[in-house]
């Protein structure tokens, strides 16, 4: 079985079918899913730019990361229903999609950034505000999911807009030259239209 056979097989699962012929059920999961990723990546935003002492230096560390936890949390499991929901419902649009497999590496590598930096920096907050100057690792832990997190948003973006590349026409192939002076065909431009 190759690629498309699965994704095809994915996209033909009876909720699925549902969800991608349906005239409200479709709208409305995508405005539920960039509503979440609203909120989500605006708590995330907030959260790298404390990390960075840019905004919100007036609210410690360990409390801002605390305060916008759970609605990071519910935020993102919400927002990646309702990805999986419609990537997987027009699977056949989307396997092939260089944004779409981009934007499927680009969370896989935020997955990796969570178990390097959660430990580090969001579960050791109490260090980072005890410190002099905001350390290095919460400084990249920020600035390196600002990265990952543009980079997902833009390629959500840019797969509405890719293509796939059109099959090449065959060559037309070599005919013989019509002769228009010939016996039978007709001479006046106005009979050619009919």
């Amino acid at each position: 079985m190759d690629v498309a056979s699965i994704s095809h097989a994915i996209q033909s699962i009876g909720f699925l079918t549902y969800i991608r012929e349906s005239g409200y059920t479709y709208p409305v999961i995508m405005a539920t899913h960039l509503s979440c990723i609203a909120v989500f990546g605006g708590l995330i935003l907030t959260t790298d730019l404390r990390l960075l002492g840019l905004a919100f230096t007036d609210i410690s560390v360990t409390d801002f990361v605390r305060g916008t936890r759970i609605w990071k949390r519910i935020g993102f499991v919400i927002m990646v229903t309702m990805g999986l929901l419609l990537a997987t419902s027009e699977m056949d649009k989307y396997y092939a999609n260089p944004y779409f497999l981009m934007k499927v590496s680009l969370i896989v590598l935020v997955l990796v950034h969570a178990l390097y930096f959660r430990p580090r920096v969001y579960n050791n907050t109490a260090a980072i505000d005890s410190a002099p100057q905001i350390p290095g690792v919460a400084k990249a832990a920020a600035v390196t999911s600002l990265v990952l997190w543009i980079g997902i948003a833009s390629c959500g973006r840019w797969i509405a807009y890719w293509e796939p590349p059109r099959p090449k026409a065959p060559p037309i192939p070599h005919t013989a030259a019509i002769d228009i002076h010939a016996p039978g065909f007709a001479q006046s431009p106005a009979m050619w239209i009919k």
